[in-house]
């Protein structure tokens, strides 16, 4: 079956103010010196790179994280449970 590639940014662009963790970084992202906001996303900040943050959503009826999983487990090529936690370690987070 062909599945369609994630847009994260497209779905995930202004969906942060419905999640509580992430509500509290939109309104006040100057006390959370950790996180970025840019263009209606949230990014937390590492030492090396920032990382998309994922906030609790449903897309077409399924977890947005479920499907984060499931294309990263897919782009891999199937390489095991370890690659794909490091590969969405280095690319996304959520709590």
């Amino acid at each position: 079956a062909s599945r369609s590639k994630l847009d994260l940014e497209v779905i995930l662009k202004n969906q942060y103010k419905n999640d509580s963790i992430f509500k509290k970084i939109i309104d006040k992202p100057k006390d959370f010196r950790n996180f970025e906001v840019s263009d209606g996303l949230v990014y937390l900040k590492l030492r090396d790179r920032k990382v998309l943050c994922i906030p609790k959503l449903t897309v077409n009826g399924r977890d947005i994280r479920e499907c984060i999983i499931d294309e990263a487990h897919s782009l891999l090529a199937h390489l095991g449970p370890k690659k794909t936690m490091d590969y969405l370690r280095d690319h996304v987070w959520w709590k």
